[in-house]
């Protein structure tokens, strides 16, 4: 695990939260793994709308799911951290927290 620019401060995380990093981590290499065995899926090419200067009229361009991989990792990651954890597919990251309302911090997976 690598943190972004190095400029994360996971500094005050709380201890449960640090100790599922590595089950987050396997959570990605799996859902990784499933990718690689899967195909790789065009989404459009000349149809649907794009915009003005796009190249998908002339035949240049091909849009390529991406959200696979995410859709994968979050089910993963669900099923790995168990009850009391949230998992949330935003339009740029997963959404990851330990909710103590669903489960109190005390009952440790």
């Amino acid at each position: 695990m690598r943190r972004k620019d190095g400029s994360v401060n996971l500094d005050g995380l709380h201890q449960t939260v640090k100790d599922a990093l590595p089950t987050m981590e396997q959570a990605r290499t799996s859902a990784l793994k499933l990718l690689l065995a899967g195909e790789m899926i065009v989404t459009s090419a000349r149809d649907g709308k794009h915009g003005i200067n796009s190249l998908h009229g002339d035949g240049l361009a091909v849009d390529l799911r991406t959200r696979d991989f995410t859709d994968a990792w979050a089910q993963y990651l669900r099923n790995a951290l168990g009850a009391g954890w949230d998992v949330v597919v935003e339009s740029d990251h997963i959404h990851v927290e330990r909710d103590p309302k669903k489960r109190p911090l005390q009952e440790l997976k």
